[in-house]
């Protein structure tokens, strides 16, 4: 992996406030925006929220024909692969008042390459610090995948049991496509599997629109807050498989029976059972 020692060493350097408005607008993508909007009133950024934040604003003739910024700069130039979100671990540090003027730092920590025959497959971490001020309040590392643009997986992950978690809450929920566009736009997101369903499914073999993974996880985290009424520490997230836009899913919420503080939160496919999402958090 010599060739992308450079990549390893390069430090992107951003600053974005994280503005009311913002947050205003996520929490109207919902029909229960009066709950959403409980997340609000403290006038601090609630969990998971930041990933709103820190837009990439290339000029037109920096995006590429996925509608991501072309890759080559800060990230490498996996020749014949598509990206996806994969998941991320976070850190809750300190509390982030609304407005606050942010800096962001972000530096790639690891570069894997999982590639077997013809099968094409590259894993990246990114990490990323959040200061306000000189103060550490955020810390995340992004997990990409990097795989080929014919890439199709068959294999299904269904729901098992686990004795050491006890169930709390479920909930069921879908994203329509209205919802999608509107989070893209909100996140000036230009990637084109979240809106443009003809290229989703004749260049990238997708069969509709997927939904982001952040706001999957966003999502996740705000029904937790709501209902189970712990604070974070940590968040980690993995995203197993596409969830498509209206495919109705189930959230499932659970508490290690052991360790009070852990939790565990899974997404499912309501019609195979298949397990799409699975986080876990402890408060």
């Amino acid at each position: 992996m010599n060739i992308y020692n450079k990549y390893l060493k390069q430090k992107k350097k951003n600053i974005d406030i994280f503005c009311n408005k913002k947050a205003e607008m996520y929490e109207n993508l919902f029909n229960n925006s009066s709950s959403k909007s409980s997340l609000l009133k403290k006038k601090v950024l609630p969990y998971g929220w930041h990933w709103l934040y820190f837009s990439d604003n290339p000029n037109i003739s920096e995006i590429g024909p996925d509608g991501h910024i072309k890759k080559g700069s800060f990230l490498p130039s996996f020749t014949g692969c598509k990206r996806m979100f994969a998941g991320a671990e976070v850190e809750f540090k300190k509390k982030i008042p609304l407005n606050s003027k942010v800096k962001k730092t972000s530096q790639i920590k690891k570069i894997e390459n999982k590639s077997k025959n013809d099968k094409k497959i590259y894993f990246l971490t990114i990490n990323h610090l959040y200061k306000v001020g000189n103060e550490l309040v955020l810390q995340e590392n992004q997990n990409l995948v990097f795989i080929n643009k014919d890439y199709k997986s068959n294999r299904k992950i269904l729901f098992q049991k686990e004795k050491k978690y006890l169930l709390l809450l479920t909930r069921n929920f879908s994203f329509n496509n209205i919802m999608l566009f509107r989070y893209s736009a909100i996140t000036y997101n230009s990637h084109r599997i979240h809106y443009d369903r003809k290229y989703t499914m004749q260049k990238e073999g997708y069969k509709d629109l997927l939904v982001h993974g952040p706001l999957l996880a966003q999502h996740a985290i705000d029904e937790f807050i709501l209902n189970i009424k712990k604070k974070l520490k940590t968040f980690e997230f993995k995203m197993l498989k596409p969830v498509l836009v209206n495919e109705k899913i189930h959230l499932k919420f659970f508490q290690n029976k052991e360790i009070k503080s852990h939790y565990k939160i899974i997404i499912t496919s309501l019609k195979s059972q298949e397990v799409k999402f699975v986080a876990n958090c402890s408060s």
